[in-house]
């Protein structure tokens, strides 16, 4: 009999705490705990010593090359200063391992754990120190080259294939998946007016919300982490999810937002420039995120089941658009 063809396999605790014990010099006791299941699969190591991050990629999401990018761009990064989990590598050399599972190859990597502690930023210190650590991010990166291919934070992966999977979800909706779309090629015309001005493309971390993958110490030290997303892409688009965020977390309390947003602009531009162009153009990445979210959770469907996106699903999102206040 052969085997079934499927979508994902979870790699077994046990057997990979094995691997990482043949694999990798590390101090006993050691203690392995799945922690998260997201875009990857999300490990905590625990030795007597230390902490570490152990990252399984799903084999339908990453390529090779687009994680040889990822560790090549964190290495740069932590050798220019940045505080960033950085790839760490096996007894031989190696930084990738190689899991042959049912549905292809899974790829897994150990990184440094992040010192400090995850908090929601609704200080505007917070919000300050926040944006001097992304400009320092893109400033580092403004000149980085590889040699590994990684997809582009372009129209296609904001707009095209989020239209596409939304498209085949909302066969029942049509009068308003016509509306999201007219709207979007809205958003689109509005980008491309910026972009004759000239808008910042380089780097991008590109899940800058602040709520995770930054942990902040009690001196004020801020680490980034979990660049699964990153690739090269306009920075008005990277910083646009830090604002979303707020929106969202701050309840929607405009006077909140503006104070947050305000503090980590000047963060920003207190180490980096960054032009009224591109900041008059994030209200219309904000919107841009929220397609891509829309679509996220309609791709992740067949991992998680259908149940949670259904019509309220749809309704709740379809609010957002419909009450969109198009910026010109």
């Amino acid at each position: 009999m052969s085997f079934f063809s499927i979508t994902y396999s979870l790699l077994a605790t046990d057997a990979l705490l094995l691997h990482i014990k043949d694999h990798y010099e590390i101090h006993e006791p050691v203690k392995l705990q799945y922690f998260l299941r997201g875009m990857n699969d999300t490990y905590i190591l625990e030795t007597a010593l230390e902490k570490y991050i152990f990252r399984v990629y799903r084999a339908d999401r990453r390529s090779r090359s687009d994680i040889d990018f990822e560790l090549e761009l964190l290495n740069d990064l932590n050798e220019k200063g940045i505080n960033v989990s950085i790839p760490i590598p096996r007894k031989d050399g190696i930084m990738i391992n190689e899991f042959l599972v049912p549905e292809g190859v899974r790829y897994g990597v150990m990184f440094s754990f992040a010192e400090g502690n995850e908090k929601p930023i609704h200080a505007v210190e917070d919000s300050y120190l926040f944006g001097q650590s992304v400009a320092q991010i893109h400033k580092a990166t403004d000149n980085f080259k590889s040699e590994y291919v990684r997809g582009m934070l372009d129209f296609e992966h904001l707009i095209e294939k989020p239209l596409h999977t939304i498209k085949l979800h909302m066969d029942h909706r049509q009068e308003d998946y016509q509306f999201l779309y007219e709207l979007v090629m809205q958003l689109k015309a509005q980008i491309e007016v910026h972009l004759e001005a000239g808008l910042d493309w380089g780097i991008c971390h590109g899940d800058l919300h602040g709520n995770t993958n930054v942990a902040f110490t009690d001196e004020g030290k801020l680490t980034h982490y979990d660049f699964d997303i990153c690739g090269y892409g306009w920075r008005a688009y990277d910083i646009a999810e830090f604002r979303l965020a707020r929106e969202i977390h701050s309840g929607h309390n405009k006077d909140e937002v503006e104070q947050l947003w305000a503090a980590f602009l000047n963060g920003y531009k207190s180490l980096r420039n960054l032009s009224d162009n591109d900041i008059s153009a994030v209200p219309m990445f904000v919107a841009l995120r929220q397609l891509w979210l829309f679509a996220l959770c309609f791709s992740e469907g067949e991992l998680i089941g259908a149940a949670d996106f259904d019509n309220g699903f749809i309704d709740s999102k379809m609010d957002y658009f419909r009450n969109l206040k198009l910026i010109k």
